[in-house]
């Protein structure tokens, strides 16, 4: 083998930084963009906020400046990171793969009052671990058992159990085994009750201790017959215990209504309300699509750099290329966003003419719908819807929305038509609603139960989308009499 130089001819699309930035600013959601627009107020000297009445932000120049300034537009280059220049008829050509052409314009309309989307909305709680020691720090004086009350909480897990044997807490803070046995009775029965139990075992014991009345019998049960009290082996229970079945059913209804996992259903972390990036509200029988840009300042390219740049001999040529390459970057941002706004506004237009029925009937209407069935309608590419409707939300009649929500597969019905799978799923969910806790539906039931309605869809098919809505087996779900 020898190592040789050859020249070839390769044809290769590549995009440039501007194209990127563009489609980067595609995929972000209302609050990321306020954010990138500050930064880049902050960053770039030749963009500015343009305040009410100043006029169009696009055309900040003078009518004496703007046939210079249109030609020099005209006969701008794009440097490629490779070094490269392409002309600037290349690039529209590119864009216009992704974006439409600047003769389309949004309609205009004038918001009713109502509901204020400007501002995130955005809520802390305190973690479980705050909650706990916020109750300790009121039952508990001496600092010290403070101190071991801090170790045993900062172990908990999710659930709320200890996740790490005692004799380990005791270890690690020096303290007598008493005084951490006697600061983790007083954590059990802290809210939420049954917090610092090892196990499920000791969780419902420790609930079952707090209860108003003393229940001997359900302490019974779930010291002695557990695993027979998972199976529903009441019978079992009757025999071993020789008691009348009503009595050990009582026992195991109360011994149901206790949660196994306190720490499960308690918020850990923090809360966010999302801001909705588009708002859809219906006017005379119509549905008007308003873009949320309340956050986000209107754009112009400064006046005063633009003198500067115009100076000439005036100035440096390493100034002049940093403001023309600042300038560029200014005019690619403020196009950037509104083409995001275009681009955001033609494909929710067409979710809603899809989606119709869903608004005006409910989620029972929502019809299947793929990307590429959006992307052949508005004439973009794939990539381009899916970009433009991630992490994005809608607020509308029927409530606040993921656009991705509109998307589903679709499942055949009795009569040859098709229906979102997402509708199914809400049917499932409305049967388990329904259903008797005694005698609840099996997955099979289910699938028989969805046939009578009209869909056709297999008994795996239920089962995998009962796990998706985070529904327990009827096995499980069943309760006792």
């Amino acid at each position: 083998m020898k190592l040789g130089l050859d020249i070839r001819h390769e044809l290769k699309q590549t995009l440039t930084p501007m194209l990127q930035q563009a489609l980067k600013v595609l995929q972000l959601t209302t609050v990321e963009l306020a954010n990138t627009v500050t930064q880049e107020l902050a960053e770039n000297p030749m963009l500015e906020e343009q305040n009410n009445g100043e006029g169009p932000a696009l055309h900040p120049a003078t009518e004496e400046e703007a046939p210079a300034t249109a030609e020099r537009d005209r006969t701008q280059e794009v440097v490629l990171d490779e070094g490269q220049q392409v002309n600037s008829d290349i690039e529209q050509e590119r864009w216009a793969d992704y974006f439409w052409s600047d003769d389309y314009e949004l309609p205009k309309f004038e918001r009713q009052t109502g509901p204020d989307y400007s501002e995130p909305q955005i809520a802390q709680q305190p973690t479980l671990q705050e909650h706990l020691l916020w109750q300790l720090r009121l039952v508990i004086s001496q600092e010290e058992e403070y101190r071991i009350g801090e170790l045993i909480i900062g172990n908990l897990d999710e659930r709320g159990f200890l996740s790490v044997p005692l004799e380990e807490i005791t270890r690690e803070s020096g303290a007598l085994p008493d005084l951490v046995a006697d600061v983790l009775a007083i954590i059990q029965g802290l809210d939420p009750v049954g917090v610092g139990a090892r196990d499920v075992k000791e969780s419902l014991l420790i609930q079952l201790r707090q209860l108003p009345e003393c229940n001997p019998l359900a302490e019974t049960i779930v010291e002695k017959h557990f695993l027979a009290l998972e199976r529903h082996q009441l019978d079992q229970i009757t025999r071993a215990e020789k008691v009348p079945r009503s009595q050990v059913a009582a026992a195991a209804k109360v011994i149901a209504g206790l949660d196994p996992y306190p720490g499960r259903h308690h918020i850990s972390g923090h809360v966010e309300y999302v801001v909705p990036d588009v708002i859809l509200e219906k006017h005379d029988d119509q549905y008007i699509i308003i873009i949320n840009n309340d956050s986000l300042p209107e754009l112009k390219i400064s006046g005063t750099y633009r003198k500067l740049l115009r100076r000439g001999s005036k100035i440096t040529p390493e100034t002049r290329k940093y403001l023309d390459d600042r300038l560029q970057r200014a005019k690619w941002m403020i196009r950037s966003i509104d083409e995001r706004r275009k681009t955001l506004y033609r494909v929710v237009e067409t979710i809603v003419e899809f989606q119709e029925d869903f608004f005006e009937k409910g989620v029972e209407h929502l019809k299947p719908l793929t990307l590429k069935q959006i992307a052949d309608r508005v004439e973009l590419h794939e990539s381009t819807v899916s970009r433009v409707t991630s992490h994005k939300y809608i607020q509308t009649p029927r409530g606040l929305f993921r656009l991705k929500y509109f998307f589903s597969s679709q499942i055949k019905r009795v009569d040859g038509g098709d229906i979102s799978s997402t509708s199914v799923k809400a049917a499932i969910q409305e049967f388990v609603a329904q259903e008797n806790l005694r005698r609840p539906f099996s997955d099979q039931r289910l699938t028989e139960m969805l046939a009578v309605k009209g869909f056709r869809i297999a008994r795996r098919t239920v089962a995998k989308y009962r796990e998706e809505l985070n529904l327990l087996p009827a096995s499980r779900r069943k309760r006792f009499e």
